[in-house]
């Protein structure tokens, strides 16, 4: 049962990245990022902290899941920002292969 209310919980943190345009999926391999540093300003940061406590703080089934504590889903939605890698993982392997032996770019 708690792995399903983490997933909920996860699922709700992602949500509100992506509403407010902190998280980026990329169109190519659907694939979750953060973006670079000039895509994702503190304005963005701001309105998904802004969301998570007004959601906790004003709608039943937010404040539940969190336990009425908008803390709760500011610190899993930091680290979710926080874990999301700086652009898509599928498309920086396709521009820098690796050569498995050597672990050195190909071509090296």
């Amino acid at each position: 049962m708690a792995a399903v209310t983490l997933g909920k919980r996860q699922e709700i943190a992602i949500g509100i990245a992506l509403q407010t345009q902190v998280l980026q999926t990329c169109p190519m391999h659907n694939q979750l990022y953060c973006g670079d540093e000039e895509s994702i300003d503190d304005e963005n940061m701001a309105r998904a902290f802004a969301v998570a406590i007004e959601l906790v703080r004003q709608h039943q089934p937010y404040a539940e899941e969190f336990h009425h504590d908008p803390h709760e889903l500011t610190d899993l939605l930091s680290y979710t920002i926080g874990a999301a890698p700086a652009s898509c993982p599928d498309c920086v392997s396709q521009r820098y292969p690796v050569n498995e032996e050597a672990g050195a770019p190909a071509g090296a």
